[in-house]
């Protein structure tokens, strides 16, 4: 912590001080919220940076809707927010699992929430980009798009910034729901962007990876042969990042050159986004494989098979990485050596991403239940 020689201020000066020093921290953190969306913060890294359910977990409660989800459950404060295929977005309690307020749109939700300050902000498959208040679910504003909205949105310096299945990249004031840019390109964009330095990168339907600076002027692209639906993952020390695409070749690629630095076969599509954590990238394939590579060369370091088709990403807390099924189970993996610790039998498909805060893991499936796992 930094020391500063406040014994040369008055006390008023002193309260003063630290008034300012305090909203200066909270405005930071609460306008990004890095751990209150998917894939847990701005460089989509699934490291939730909490322990999570050590060995088979309890249920502390169970959540039924009338129909399921592929939106990941999220929270912030004390509210987990679920978006629901019957168009609702959900909060509930996160102690009690009681419902506090719903919000209905004009179709389902495929978005995974974030949170900023007070702000909920999502996609749905009724075209429109919504920004709730997280407290009351009263509408604060909405955006159209000219199609569907699968991707979820990231949140940074003031701005939504999140794509369509119209072609388009959008940034949005955040405040207003104003347009202030957009980028077209020339697939349906469902993959959601990560940012670092001001740059934000994202990939589409027409197979290329693009970079694209904050005031919307295109930097690169790296066309990788085949759609994207994954969303990008970035490692600021090696200054890489790290996608999947339809053709199941993981791409480690330069920041700022946008060239591959290395490509991982895996023989199966990469629908989901890959995670990180110290030396390894994590991610899955469809035909149930869960593989982990280091991250610097690309060579296999251990490889997970669950034997059932995946689309979930994988979140990483502590020593394990959590993954849902098609098959209906949550599985616990040791990050050391790729082996089973655990699973869970949720009773029905997972395809959501659980989400992991402070011990308790949270994981919709797609008949209707929402757990919190401890």
């Amino acid at each position: 912590m930094n020391r500063y020689p406040l014994f040369k201020l008055s006390k008023v000066a002193c309260a003063l001080f630290f008034l300012l020093v305090t909203l200066s921290a909270c405005s930071e953190k609460t306008d990004t919220e890095s751990s209150a969306m998917f894939r847990a913060d701005l460089h989509r890294s699934g490291d939730f940076l909490t322990q999570g359910p050590q060995q088979k977990p309890e249920t502390l409660w169970r959540y039924h809707a009338d129909v399921g989800a592929s939106s990941s459950p999220v929270s912030s404060g004390n509210l987990v927010f679920s978006g629901r295929f019957d168009g609702l977005m959900l909060a509930l309690d996160k102690r009690s699992g009681q419902e506090q307020w719903q919000f209905a749109t004009g179709a389902g939700i495929f978005s995974t929430p974030a949170v900023a300050e007070e702000q909920l902000v999502f996609g749905s498959d009724d075209k429109n980009i919504y920004a709730l208040n997280k407290f009351s679910g009263s509408l604060l504003w909405s955006f159209e798009t000219q199609d569907r909205v699968f991707a979820s949105p990231l949140i940074a310096k003031g701005r939504v910034f999140i794509g369509s299945l119209d072609h388009n990249f959008y940034a949005i004031d955040r405040h207003t729901g104003e347009l202030k840019w957009h980028i077209e390109t020339q697939g349906q964009v469902d993959s959601s962007a990560a940012i670092h330095d001001d740059q934000l990168y994202f990939g589409s339907d027409d197979g290329s990876l693009y970079a694209v600076s904050i005031n919307g002027e295109l930097l690169w692209t790296l066309d990788t042969g085949a759609a994207i639906d994954a969303s990008p993952v970035i490692s600021p020390a090696e200054n890489m990042l790290y996608i999947g695409n339809d053709a199941g070749v993981l791409f480690a690629v330069d920041l700022e050159s946008g060239k591959p630095i290395w490509t991982f076969e895996s023989g199966s599509r990469l629908f989901a986004s890959p995670a990180l954590k110290e030396q390894q990238v994590i991610f899955a394939a469809t035909d149930g494989r869960v593989f982990s590579l280091n991250k610097e060369s690309g060579e296999p370091f251990a490889v997970f098979d669950a034997q059932a088709v995946l689309f979930s990403s994988p979140a990483v807390a502590g020593e394990h990485v959590y993954i849902g099924s098609m098959d209906g189970y949550l599985y616990a993996i040791d990050i050391n050596n790729g082996e089973q610790i655990w699973r869970f039998d949720s009773g029905w498909a997972i395809f959501a991403s659980p989400f992991v805060d402070n011990g308790t893991l949270y994981i919709s499936s797609d008949d209707g239940d929402l757990f919190a796992l401890r």
